[in-house]
């Protein structure tokens, strides 16, 4: 049996944009050019500068954040829910300022939205929010 398009639509756009951007990395690395680290997205598993200890406490850390997103999608959507994710994520991180962190937020959630209600046509359920006041 074959899928149909619509189904196969989110995960190739995803996919495919993750693998074309893994791609870029690669090349850049095997020329050899120096790229620009950032420490945002750092985990802070790196075994010779933490203890067991510090590690644990960041991945209960970076649990707690993907629970709260998945509690925040389920009260108040899922739009709202990644905006404020990606706002207070890049203000906590120190290193974005409030004016890009929601040029940042504004352009996930656009591009969110384009594909769930324009590529797929998927029509998400009323968040839990919404069902309490209408």
């Amino acid at each position: 049996t074959q899928w149909d398009f619509k189904t196969a639509v989110v995960p190739a756009l995803c996919g495919g944009g993750a693998f074309i951007l893994c791609s870029f990395q690669l090349l850049r690395e095997l020329r050899g050019k120096k790229t620009k680290t950032a420490r945002i997205m750092d985990t802070g598993f790196d075994k010779d500068k933490t203890t067991e200890r510090e590690n644990m406490v960041g991945a209960i850390k970076y649990f707690g954040i993907l629970v709260g997103l998945y509690i925040s999608i389920y009260i108040i959507g899922i739009y709202p829910s990644i905006g404020l994710f990606v706002i207070l994520y890049l203000l906590a991180s120190g290193e974005v300022s409030a004016a890009k962190s929601i040029l940042v937020a504004a352009s996930i959630v656009g591009v969110v939205y384009f594909i769930i209600s324009e590529v797929a046509q998927e029509a998400l359920p009323d968040p839990l929010l919404y069902r309490l006041l209408s």
